[in-house]
């Protein structure tokens, strides 16, 4: 049986992030699963320090992105467009089968061993863990979950996220139309909003909002409804549907990232921003996280979850508080009206959109913008 320094379940962004780095140290590493790279249902979209943060592994000017040049907002029948094309960090937006797999072969350029099989089962052991896969075990003296929202790894050494801590993502690859512009929406219901965020050679519409509250069906709906509206002719549409962690505040407070020779990484831990459902910036995060406390050598888990907690969830928890009231109609409402009547406030938000702006410190800063009244009105609803 294979023996490793470190099993990583997972070939997203986080496992591969986490693989490059431990086996660029020095360890033997094993990436452990059966279908990466492969196309995720999602926006794509990739901020500037979400790239930063790899480009000692891969070069982002070699992915088939789209560079986002205007995001557009929309409420209702009111549409406020924005620049994005001057900001120093950009958004783009990246096929996640071309984005996971540069992760991926740059871990395994610096070592890291791929085990292309689907873990069934991870069992502890004194100095470490046994992995089985339908092709056969290995042993690892660490294990790190970064197998997603329904993790099996999490399932075994804490519990699966309770439906109200998920969020349902619903839509529709529309081929054979794309642009340079995000469009995000709110409607009035479900609570949640709707995002088409172009590619290459289609476009990717979608509508979150969170599973106990919501069903694909009404989000499909949602999103179709919004295909009619805006993309001329026929289109060839092609449906998905996959759910992201988008945590409450008490759940996010008591979130157990790491433990005896085990941690969790990006949305197996619940790293997911609950009001944009982006994660793939705090996948990366909690990865170089999780390499550096391992690779410090005194009590990793303790560090990782003292790091995970006062940088990833800290910021995750100021979003969840915001959320409760973030997406009535009041509060889209007067967002829209403050962003076509500001344009400190559009650079404000773009800086939120390309994650230039973190939530903390984002009240004072629109507060600062001097459009006090009108931002009173949205930030005290």
């Amino acid at each position: 049986m294979d023996r490793f320094d470190v099993a990583i379940v997972g070939a997203g962004p986080a496992g591969c992030r986490a693989a490059f780095r431990m086996a660029s140290a020095g360890a033997r590493v094993a990436i452990v699963d059966g279908s990466h790279p492969r196309e995720k249902p999602c926006g794509g979209g990739v901020t500037g320090r979400a790239l930063d943060l790899v480009r000692d592994a891969i070069d982002p000017l070699e992915l088939p992105a789209v560079a986002i040049e205007t995001a557009a907002f929309e409420h209702g029948v009111r549409r406020v467009r924005m620049s994005l094309a001057s900001l120093a960090q950009p958004l783009v937006v990246a096929p996640r089968l071309q984005f996971d797999g540069a992760l991926l072969a740059a871990a395994s350029r610096a070592g890291a061993q791929l085990i292309p099989a689907r873990v069934t089962d991870v069992t502890p052991q004194r100095d470490g863990w046994i992995l089985a896969t339908r092709d056969g075990r290995l042993s690892a003296g660490w294990l790190l979950g970064a197998d997603g929202p329904n993790s099996l790894v999490r399932r075994r050494v804490l519990q699966p996220f309770d439906r109200a801590d998920l969020s349902i993502a619903t839509g529709l690859f529309v081929h054979g139309r794309t642009s340079r512009e995000i469009a995000v929406a709110f409607e009035g219901g479900p609570a949640g909003y709707l995002w088409a965020f172009p590619r290459r050679d289609h476009l990717a519409v979608g509508a979150c909002a969170q599973a106990d509250e919501s069903s694909s069906a009404a989000l499909l709906s949602s999103a179709s409804r919004w295909v009619g509206r805006n993309v001329e002719g026929p289109v060839e549409a092609v449906r998905y549907s996959w759910p992201i962690p988008s945590l409450r505040v008490a759940t996010l407070q008591r979130e157990q990232p790491a433990g005896p020779r085990w941690m969790l990484l990006g949305d197996a831990g619940g790293m997911v921003d609950p009001i944009t459902r982006e994660g793939i910036f705090f996948a990366l995060l909690s990865a170089d996280a999780a390499a550096d406390s391992l690779l410090e050598g005194v009590d990793p888990a303790a560090r990782y979850a003292r790091r995970v907690r006062t940088s990833i969830y800290a910021e995750l928890i100021r979003a969840a508080r915001l959320k409760d009231r973030f997406f009535t109609p009041r509060f889209t409402g007067l967002m829209i009206r403050a962003l076509e009547e500001s344009p400190a406030i559009r650079r404000v938000m773009a800086d939120l959109i390309a994650g230039r702006q973190a939530y903390h410190g984002l009240r004072r800063r629109l507060l600062g913008t001097l459009e006090v009244k009108l931002m009173w009105q949205v930030l005290n609803h």
